[in-house]
């Protein structure tokens, strides 16, 4: 039975199986999707559209509207659908999370869309029975887009190129994206997927650049107008299978050197 993967220039699409179908959520040809059954589809479209200057509509008829149209579509034709809503929701907690703690966060456009999605979904759980949704922390990669803090990181590093950010002395659960597709594939209920640990954000970028033999200081220029506005306590994922900043490191610089 097919796997499908909805999204394909997603951060997440690129780490998926390679006989994985991939396809663009932009105009999708239900007629023929729908001769099809598939085992898993995996929604990872509009996982860069998360800029907080939009208005509050243009998320919700991205992550909302259009997401459960895609859902109402695959509920039947599929085994599972896996959706990514954000470990956001709980960005106003200080300490351990876990998915069965209420939202609580600082609202933002993209977060709110989230979390309507998200309550619509919670409270079918009878017209949803083989929905799962996946609550990720922060992963970032390569294909980060523009405009994004590591998005400008990873430019800077493979291009050398002197960039502008803001302050990056605070800490975040970050985890690889092929960690986050790895637990999606066995993913049997609803989740948060993170690396249950703080990582200071300055010292692994710095790290980076340390073991890419690049000066930071001569690369990364500290600029206040860039630093992020929306505000967040320093959560991370409750688990006593924590991932190792080693292993986090090493999986980043492999993605780097592949595309440098």
């Amino acid at each position: 039975m097919k796997n499908l993967v909805i999204g394909n220039t997603s951060q997440l699409s690129y780490y998926f199986p390679n006989n994985y179908i991939k396809l663009s959520s932009r105009k999708l040809d239900y007629k023929n999707l729908y001769e099809e059954r598939y085992d898993r589809v995996y929604l990872c479209f509009a996982d860069q559209r998360t800029y907080i200057e939009k208005n509050e509509q243009d998320f919700i008829d991205i992550n909302y509207t259009y997401t459960l149209e895609i859902i109402n579509f695959f509920k039947n034709i599929s085994n599972k659908v896996i959706v990514y809503s954000t470990s956001e929701l709980w960005n106003n907690v200080e300490g351990p999370v876990d998915v069965n703690m209420p939202y609580n966060y600082n609202y933002s456009p993209y977060i709110k869309s989230k979390q309507i999605l998200c309550d619509h979904i919670n409270s079918l759980k009878i017209y949803y029975p083989n929905i799962i949704i996946l609550y990720p922390f922060n992963f970032n990669s390569p294909y980060r887009k523009e405009g994004y803090l590591f998005g400008k990181i990873f430019d800077s590093i493979i291009n050398e190129k002197v960039i502008e950010i803001g302050n990056t002395d605070f800490s975040r659960d970050l985890i690889h994206p092929s960690y986050v597709v790895e637990k999606s594939i066995i993913a049997e209920k609803d989740d948060l997927i993170g690396g249950g640990n703080l990582i200071n954000i300055n010292k692994f970028i710095k790290d980076l650049y340390k073991i890419m033999n690049m000066d930071y200081d001569y690369y990364v220029k500290i600029n206040g107008k860039y630093n992020l506005s929306l505000k967040r306590k320093e959560f991370f994922y409750k688990t006593e299978n924590k991932c190792s900043y080693e292993s986090l490191l090493d999986k980043t610089i492999k993605d780097i050197k592949k595309l440098k």
